[in-house]
């Protein structure tokens, strides 16, 4: 009888300790929530006292809110395909100026409509254009030096963007004498009715060639074959207009210089003319381009050799 009251004594001994260790247990948990709720007030208080944020960083102060800068561009990206370069600044996105952080403009650039895409505000030493990415740019960024911004800011105050709508892709192709090509990306309705007229109009004139040596051949053989072979051609020019055109400017030495988002072939030369003034059209539609002064001739001194 006395070992069982023992026993029963030893036992509600323990079950008080494990009780009483419990308890300690949770007022350590208590107090350990009780200072990670407080460290935010805390952090807000040291921010207050030593006046910056309390995301700052601690050794100085918050990076400003500035335009994105194109640090570096891949060999294969949409950036290249745009003509754009290294040192470029990204200003605004569809005519709304942008300071935001890059996860941000990463993030609205890969959710942009692939047709119809965004207009972005690029500013190029002094000279603002637009471009319309369908896509992400691929390519680094990073936030540019605030007396860059400050600048590109006041530049950019006397600019107006339109909506995406009215504007167009340009492509502008030169060579290295400056005679420049301006290729208007959109489908001419001539190319797939009449595509001799449009072969005349770009002058293609080996496309021209071919196109009526298919048309006598098919029209000296049947005249129905004929209407198959100007169905057919119409609807080749339809899809590969730009393509030939592209291709035959590059033939003759040309390269594609910019990528432009404009409302016609006339701003696109004068955005090409601020960018380089000695650039040459054919038709020039903003007048002579900027020439040198030839070298003046030496004269020859009577007497020498």
């Amino acid at each position: 009888m006395a070992q069982q009251d023992l026993a029963q004594t030893i036992d509600q001994a323990d079950a008080a300790a494990a009780a009483a260790a419990a308890a300690a247990v949770a007022a350590d948990i208590d107090a350990i929530s009780a200072k990670q709720d407080g460290a935010p007030d805390s952090m807000e208080a040291d921010s207050q006292t030593s006046g910056r944020p309390a995301d700052a960083p601690a050794g100085g102060q918050a990076q400003p809110n500035t335009y994105l800068l194109i640090k570096e561009l891949r060999s294969i990206s949409r950036a290249r395909s745009l003509r754009l370069q290294a040192e470029d600044m990204i200003i605004a996105i569809d005519g709304q100026p942008y300071q935001g952080d890059i996860d941000t403009f990463l993030d609205i650039m890969f959710e942009c409509d692939p047709e119809n895409g965004v207009v972005l505000s690029i500013w190029r030493s002094g000279i603002i254009f637009n471009v319309m990415a369908r896509g992400p740019l691929g390519c680094v960024l990073e936030h540019c030096k605030p007396e860059l911004a400050e600048q590109a800011t006041k530049d950019f105050a006397d600019v107006v963007v339109e909506p995406r709508e009215n504007y167009a892709t340009f492509e502008v192709l030169r060579d290295i004498f400056r005679n420049c090509i301006v290729l208007d990306t959109r489908l001419s309705p001539s190319a797939m009715f009449f595509p001799p007229l449009w072969c005349v109009q770009n002058r293609l004139w080996e496309v021209l060639i071919a196109t009526f040596l298919v048309y006598g051949i098919t029209l000296a053989v049947h005249w129905v074959l004929f209407v198959i072979a100007y169905v057919l051609l119409s609807i080749y020019f339809k899809k590969a207009h730009l393509v030939l055109r592209r291709s035959f400017a590059m033939m003759r030495g040309r390269h594609i210089w910019l990528v432009l988002a404009v409302k016609s072939e006339l701003e696109a030369q004068r955005l090409c003319r601020q960018m380089d003034p000695k650039s040459i059209f054919v038709p020039d539609l903003v007048g002579p381009p900027v020439t040198d002064e030839p070298p003046k001739k030496r004269r020859r001194r009577r007497g020498s050799i």
